[in-house]
């Protein structure tokens, strides 16, 4: 498949931040694609040239999402860092990504879950972006840090609980969100505090238990139903 061109490419983008910006506004089900193509200037035809459904459009927005959160992590991240700023960092990045859209990702929570559904963060369509996010939350455990064997299990664990964090942050109603800080911090010390035991020798078996875990849970992802 060609790439778009600078030009087809800008059309995108002004699509995709037109269409956020009604999501915003009206909510994802609140809004058609006659109206995003009205908001952008654009014949209907030629929004769905570059986006075949409202569905397309949230999958854009998980890799716009997701290349934001590398670039954040790029320029704030420090590799000599100790584990708990890294993961401080790689945590609240996301969340400063998410502020802005609260109120359209609780519309869209009830669907994230469900891997059948096209706009689950567990489902075949998202699956490029959920590897990619995957990948930058075990690659914030450094190999000083943790049995390099042991990474893609802890890189796992911690993506689940962003979500969590996530899910946490859209219903909270607190002052300044100050309890999904509070929660953001416990997240922070449990994963300092706990990950350095996994090192210690008399550890060996719970690392043993969790890579068969890891081992086993691979495999029921490969079983067809």
């Amino acid at each position: 498949m060609t790439r778009p061109g600078p030009k087809g490419s800008a059309t995108r983008e002004h699509i995709l931040a037109t269409a956020l910006k009604l999501f915003r506004k009206r909510g994802f089900e609140g809004t058609t694609m006659r109206d995003i193509a009205q908001a952008a200037d654009l014949s209907l035809g030629a929004a769905y040239h570059y986006f075949p459904s409202k569905e397309a459009l949230v999958l854009a927005y998980y890799e716009w999402m997701q290349e934001e959160h590398e670039r954040l992590m790029e320029a704030a991240g420090d590799p000599g860092a100790d584990l708990r700023a890294r993961v401080g960092t790689l945590l609240r990045t996301k969340l400063d990504l998410l502020h802005r859209d609260r109120k359209l990702l609780a519309t869209l929570f009830g669907n994230l879950g469900d891997p059948a559904h096209s706009l689950s963060v567990f489902g075949e369509k998202s699956a490029s972006v959920r590897q990619r996010s995957v990948k930058q939350f075990t690659e914030v455990f450094a190999p000083r840090d943790a049995p390099p064997p042991l990474r893609p299990f802890l890189g796992q664990a911690l993506w689940l609980s962003h979500l969590g964090l996530f899910l946490f942050f859209i219903h909270d109603r607190s002052p300044q969100h100050a309890r999904t800080q509070k929660l953001l911090e416990a997240i922070v010390e449990l994963t300092a505090s706990g990950v350095p035991l996994l090192t210690h020798p008399l550890a060996a078996p719970v690392r043993g238990w969790l890579l068969q875990l890891m081992t086993d849970l691979g495999a029921a992802r490969e079983e067809k139903p």
